[in-house]
């Protein structure tokens, strides 16, 4: 992965996101590419009780936060040694992180919840993975440190999302200690997970099959149980679900282990 777009929004979760990035990207050699987006609600007034308040005093409030954040992001990265960029723009957060995305290896967003405003923040990050040309990598807010070396668990279910996911992650998963190939008895494909790992073989990375029966388990709750017991550094998953619908974009399994990250999540659609 050797461009890295990173969302910033000096939210709670944007320290798991920068370590993360900053992780990935001295474990591939990549460049950051910060985007800072100003969404136009911020210049509105919103609270009636607020009367005639200038406009132009709230205006330079937001550019004066906008300044702020910069200056402290700047200042850990000038310490990080990694290269990196910054951008800035106006509009709609996940329009312009889509948009971004079209030059970059993947964009690295939040898991969630973790805020009263878990169901948007988590509806952008879905959004984003289903219309970005690039993967998501959607981080837990309390990470500290993202093992880019570590296990990773692919879960597959012979499915074009799962495919594009497989695909997408291969420059990871080459850098992965050991690869886990899950599949979960539910439903017929002629894509096996055998199939699936030989097609990785071709690329040098050599997973282990582990076919499981949920039997009275939900698939998330299978997918996490076998992530425990293989000590998964992060999960490849494909995005289900449907762009825009931001408040149920996703349902069953990718919702569920989006809401509650157990480790970082490499998401496409």
């Amino acid at each position: 992965m050797k461009t890295i777009l990173v969302h910033i929004e000096g939210d709670e979760g944007q320290a798991a996101r920068l370590a993360a990035a900053l992780d990935l990207a001295r474990a591939s050699g990549g460049h950051l590419v910060c985007l800072a987006v100003m969404p136009y609600a911020a210049y509105a007034l919103g609270d009636p009780a607020m009367g005639a308040f200038p406009v132009t005093t709230l205006i330079d409030a937001v550019e004066a936060r906008r300044r702020e954040e910069r200056v402290t992001v700047e200042a850990q990265l000038n310490r990080e040694g990694v290269s990196w960029e910054w951008h800035s723009a106006d509009g709609d957060s996940s329009d312009r992180l889509v948009e971004q995305a079209r030059l970059a290896d993947v964009v690295v967003m939040s898991a969630g919840p973790f805020s009263r405003q878990a169901q948007l923040v988590l509806g952008i990050t879905g959004d984003v993975a289903i219309r970005a040309p690039a993967p998501v990598l959607a981080v837990p807010p309390a990470l500290q440190r993202f093992n880019v070396a570590g296990p990773a668990l692919v879960c597959w279910d012979g499915g074009q999302e799962a495919a594009n996911a497989v695909k997408k992650a291969l420059p990871m998963l080459r850098l992965a200690q050991n690869v886990t190939l899950l599949t979960v008895a539910e439903k017929d494909s002629p894509y096996t997970a055998r199939a699936a790992a030989a097609f990785l073989s071709r690329h040098d990375v050599h997973a282990d099959v582990v076919e499981r029966d949920a039997g009275g388990a939900s698939v998330e709750q299978v997918i996490r149980s076998v992530a425990a017991e293989r000590g998964a550094a992060w999960i490849v998953q494909g995005a289900y679900g449907h762009s825009r619908l931001r408040q149920m974009l996703f349902g069953g399994v990718t919702r569920g282990l989006l809401a509650e990250a157990p480790v970082p999540i490499l998401l496409a659609h």
